[in-house]
């Protein structure tokens, strides 16, 4: 059986802090990895959000990947980010061969997500990889995400900024859902291109 069997799967949606989530944040720090900050209480708080999942593998119980829906004031009202603090448990990783299989959980969270919540356009973003100057990873990602979600998200254009600071770090790659039709463009955020972000010092 694949790992990445959508039967074998359950999602809980949490919007507050609980025993359970706690248990899945502790297996997620477990990790010593550079986004490791990401996910304390400090930083993963899930009253900031409107909807944060975990997808668990039904015959283990183990958590596969979770992530949540969040808005704040740097967004319009009606714009919300998608899998924000995006996590992948170890165990469920993707490899190249089963890179779309894996993207389809990640879907089936997104999925659940939209489900409850009534925002009309979705981003998701995605920082480069600490020190890198290309942008391999996310076009891999991308591809297979596309092929998984049925074309659902559409590509950016360079990059939009997700925090005030003028760094790498805060310009982000991005692919976004309307809910409603022509919210993008309506929205129209700022923008800059890959050289323009080669420039910026990475911060921290």
């Amino acid at each position: 059986m694949s790992r990445y069997n959508l039967r074998d799967t359950y999602i809980e949606v949490y919007y507050k802090s609980s025993p359970e989530f706690e248990r899945v944040r502790e297996l997620c720090l477990e990790e010593d990895n550079w986004l490791r900050d990401n996910y304390t209480r400090e930083n993963l708080i899930l009253e900031e959000h409107t909807g944060y999942g975990v997808v668990y593998q039904e015959s283990s119980g183990k958590p596969m990947v979770m992530g949540g829906v969040f808005r704040d004031n740097r967004y319009p009202r009606n714009v919300a980010k998608m899998i924000n603090r995006l996590y992948t448990f170890p165990e469920f990783r993707m490899t190249h061969s089963d890179m779309t299989d894996g993207f389809r959980v990640t879907c089936s969270l997104i999925d659940e997500l939209v489900s409850i919540n009534t925002y009309n356009l979705y981003l998701i973003t995605m920082q480069n990889r600490r020190g890198g100057k290309t942008k391999r990873w996310w076009d891999t990602w991308v591809n297979h995400m596309n092929i998984a979600s049925e074309g659902k998200w559409k590509l950016g254009t360079g990059y939009i900024q997700t925090c005030p600071a003028n760094v790498q770090k805060c310009w982000q790659n991005y692919v976004y859902m309307e809910m409603l039709s022509g919210s993008f463009s309506k929205w129209s955020p700022k923008n800059i291109s890959h050289e323009e972000w080669i420039e910026l010092e990475e911060g921290l």
